[in-house]
């Protein structure tokens, strides 16, 4: 009798350590995901930084080995554990090649951008992906849990947000997060470019060298605020995009890399009528300019001065791709908001409103 009591305690323990096993399996399949709200196509956006996410942890501790505290190569479901990461669901995988170039020349696409941006971010969690360049991974794509805070007056709203993670022969390679899962970053630690690199974004595009290439458009650089506007109308006349695109602020192009995505993309693979302004424009000619005090767009300037920023209130011919868009006699006025970059004056968009 004491035998059978003993044999029924030892299968009772086994079940409940294989029910163990399983509830910590589950948990380590979850997972989770820089510098403010950013649109292409004449939207509006902010250039403030991230906001930090609260730490969290959706999966239930678990030891890691010696070899695994000091390595920055782990499985997913370690580093998950590592960074106390919060998800929900199993990721979505998308096979993805690292372009060998990372270089972006002024009016080209800006994919060099994007994994130049998600290196700053990776390393933070020690993982370089310039040692991937012109390799295949596979990216690991979460949902966080409990999203991210919004900037500024928005941070008591929780926006979706995502871990985007890179895998390679069973090892993370390359992590970073999502903010509203289309931003790139902020890192894993939550932090954002500038808390990385003590640059703003534009500072570090310029620092790294993107659009430092002006090519056959370097004249660009010496025009006013109002010229770039007619240098941007003329180029779409004449069907010259690449011109067209070295109008724009490197802001607005970084939108362009995740505007509108697809599912099953990282980033989008060129401009589109989805994420470029100048693909949704047929034809334009300005009639009329207005210079306006960006901080007060009532007031009307003689002059731009010293201004690194200035808006402009401009009556067009214009037509777009969308006719819904269009007018009976064709003409619009749009509010053109420029920066002045380190390669000259540089459209940031046409909006309706100042």
């Amino acid at each position: 009798f004491l035998m059978l009591l003993a044999l029924i305690a030892l299968a009772a323990d086994c079940a409940m350590t294989a029910r163990t096993a399983n509830h910590a399996s589950a948990a380590n399949r979850l997972n989770e995901s820089g510098s403010g709200s950013l649109t292409a196509g004449g939207q509006s956006r902010t250039r403030a930084n991230l906001p930090q996410l609260p730490a969290g942890n959706g999966a239930k501790e678990i030891a890691l080995t010696e070899e695994e505290k000091t390595s920055n190569f782990m499985t997913p479901e370690t580093f998950l554990q590592k960074y106390k990461l919060k998800v929900k669901g199993d990721p979505d995988k998308i096979t993805v090649r690292i372009p060998e170039s990372w270089k972006v020349s002024l009016g080209e696409y800006p994919e060099g951008l994007y994994w130049g941006m998600a290196n700053e971010f990776s390393k933070d969690a020690g993982l370089d992906l310039t040692n991937l360049k012109g390799e295949t991974v596979e990216a690991l794509v979460y949902k966080l849990q409990d999203g991210l805070p919004g900037p500024g007056d928005q941070a008591q709203y929780s926006y979706p947000s995502d871990l985007i993670m890179l895998v390679r022969d069973g090892k993370t390679v390359g992590a970073w997060l999502s903010f509203n899962t289309r931003s790139i970053g902020p890192s894993v630690r939550k932090k954002t470019l500038q808390d990385l690199t003590g640059l703003t974004f534009d500072q570090w595009s310029a620092r790294e060298g993107y659009f430092s290439d002006a090519g056959k458009n370097s004249d660009l650089a010496a025009l006013s605020p109002t010229e770039v506007i007619a240098a941007f109308f003329t180029a779409i006349d004449q069907g010259n995009k690449t011109r067209a695109v070295a109008c724009l602020t490197p802001q607005n192009l970084l939108g362009s890399l995740t505007d509108n995505l697809e599912p099953g993309r990282l980033y989008n693979n060129g401009f589109s009528t989805g994420n470029s302004l100048v693909e949704n424009i047929i034809e334009g000619e300005p009639i009329s300019y207005k210079l306006l005090d960006p901080d007060h767009p009532s007031v009307e300037l003689n002059e731009v001065g010293n201004r690194q920023k200035i808006e402009v209130y401009a009556t067009l011919r214009l037509k777009w791709r969308d006719a819904a868009f269009n007018t009976a006699n064709g003409m619009s006025g749009r509010f053109a908001v420029l920066y002045k970059e380190e390669n000259g004056w540089k459209l940031d968009g046409l909006g309706t409103g100042p």
